[in-house]
């Protein structure tokens, strides 16, 4: 085969194997011509709903935190965007929430459908796991849009950060009604100990706790932000998945691609203990992909939306 019609396989298998080691990148696995940075980059795909470069940017603690900005050079691993980001300290309060109105950035959900958020949970005081964040989005029930008097409409399913850890979190909204998007005045972000739903403990299931759990610890948040693109909410799934299959099995080794088909290839991720995970790289449509790996079926490109 001619070294012209070889290349963008061997293209995509390197850089595929690149992003089964990081999780990051991910949208250069399916489309290498095109720049990464590009969709976290456009204004135009971009509403950010905190940068925390100079202000909270409207965000409020709901409960028992204090918030504040933290500087790079104070947290370099948990500052992704500028030079500073958000730190959220919790003491004893059971369902730690943050929240921004989002009426006054005149964002429409139904053409920026995707939240993304970088966040470094820090240790919690008697619960060594991962934290689980959810997404909520809020409407006023009065005519004033009463901060106070506000209700949840939909929420996200919950996404787990090992402690300590840097990671991100996302929500793919683009399946709500429109109807229900247009009414969203609050955004909301609520956090807990995986193992200690404040759901559960309220409802008495079995095997939680008499007491609600008082979470103290901290949280930094950076890059909050609506988008247009599914991508970056890929990346996040991706590295989400990455994470999980080397804690299980150690380093990302190789790629080992089995078959080549047209607008697709199949293979398999190989880790340091020899465990394999099977994955399906498609082409769906033009400016449509599809990763499956680990059960999970990670989009990408502009089709989407």
């Amino acid at each position: 085969m001619p070294e012209k019609e070889r290349s963008p396989w061997t293209s995509r298998r390197d850089v595929l194997s690149a992003v089964a080691g990081t999780g990051a990148a991910a949208f250069g696995a399916i489309a290498p011509k095109r720049a990464t940075a590009a969709t976290a980059s456009d204004s135009i795909d971009v509403r950010p709903l905190g940068t925390f470069e100079s202000t909270l940017d409207n965000w409020r603690a709901d409960g028992d935190a204090a918030l504040s900005r933290v500087a790079r050079d104070d947290r370099p691993v948990a500052v992704t965007e500028g030079e500073y980001a958000l730190q959220v300290a919790v003491d004893g309060d059971p369902s730690p929430t943050i929240s921004r109105p989002v009426i006054d950035l005149d964002l429409d959900l139904s053409t920026h459908p995707y939240f993304v958020a970088d966040v470094v949970p820090g240790p919690i005081d008697g619960s060594d796991a991962p934290v689980a964040f959810r997404f909520r989005l809020h409407r006023p029930t009065d005519i004033l849009e009463d901060w106070s008097a506000q209700e949840p409409i939909v929420e996200s399913d919950p996404i787990t950060v090992p402690q300590a850890t840097p990671g991100r979190i996302y929500w793919d909204t683009s399946d709500l009604e429109t109807d229900l998007l247009g009414a969203v005045s609050r955004l909301e972000i609520g956090w807990y100990p995986a193992d200690r739903d404040p759901d559960a403990d309220a409802g008495g299931d079995a095997g939680s706790s008499a007491e609600p759990f008082a979470y103290r610890g901290g949280v930094v948040f950076d890059a909050v932000r609506a988008t247009a693109s599914i991508d970056p909410v890929g990346s996040a799934r991706l590295a989400a998945t990455m994470r999980d299959l080397q804690f299980d099995h150690g380093a990302y080794v190789r790629t080992e691609v089995a078959e080549e088909f047209d607008g697709g290839e199949a293979g398999a991720f190989v880790f340091a203990d020899g465990a394999t995970e099977p994955y399906r790289f498609e082409t769906l449509a033009a400016d449509r992909f599809l990763l499956t790996v680990a059960d999970a079926e990670i989009e990408f490109g502009g089709g989407w939306s």
